[in-house]
């Protein structure tokens, strides 16, 4: 039998606690958060302010209505509408591989096949597609009774040809943005005038 069970049990949950303590206290001094462990990047401000946008309109529900035959232009499929929270999400795949990069991995697979040695498959690890999100937030405005801030934000997935993930990315491109904002402006005018 262990010595210290043998202890009476009120001197065992002395020692515990004793234990325990020491134990917090050693964990506490080791793990120190850093200053700046809370602090966005300052790139994150940059981000936002591409991906954010103010419009004026009759309700959230003409902006959300316009956003949603805007993604369908786009060949986006709407995957959920959470209209009391103004959220859209939409998706697309697209084709990912270019010419050049089809033309140099057969040649990489040709030079492997002439020195016949093994393992030559550079064309699985090609491009082959990138599957696009679209997420668009629509609050009203705190400031202006009649605006609504849109925000949009685009992440992409790039899959090789064994279907296996080569990339994840934010899209952070402002002209990407700002076309999007471009045309939802007009599809929200047109939205507005319909139903006038």
């Amino acid at each position: 039998m262990i010595a210290w069970l043998s202890i009476p049990a009120q001197r065992n949950g002395r020692w515990l606690a004793l234990l325990t303590i020491s134990l917090l206290s050693a964990c506490a001094a080791t793990s120190r958060i850093p200053e700046d462990a809370l602090r966005l990047p300052e790139s994150t401000l940059d981000v936002r302010s591409i991906q954010t946008r103010t419009f004026a309109a009759p309700s959230d529900t003409a902006i959300l209505a316009a956003a949603i035959a805007l993604l369908q232009d786009m060949e986006y499929n709407i995957d959920r509408i959470e209209k009391s929270l103004g959220v859209i999400t939409a998706s697309k795949v697209t084709d990912a591989d270019s010419a050049s990069q089809k033309t140099r991995l057969f040649f990489l697979d040709m030079l492997c096949a002439m020195s016949l040695s093994g393992g030559c498959d550079a064309m699985s690890k090609a491009s082959d597609e990138q599957h696009l999100t679209v997420t668009m937030v629509v609050l009203p405005s705190l400031a202006r009774s009649g605006e609504y801030i849109t925000r949009i934000t685009i992440q992409g997935v790039l899959y090789n040809k064994a279907e296996q993930i080569l990339a994840l990315e934010r899209i952070d491109d402002a002209e990407t943005y700002q076309q999007v904002f471009d045309n939802l402006r007009k599809a929200i005018y047109i939205q507005v005038s319909e139903n006038d």
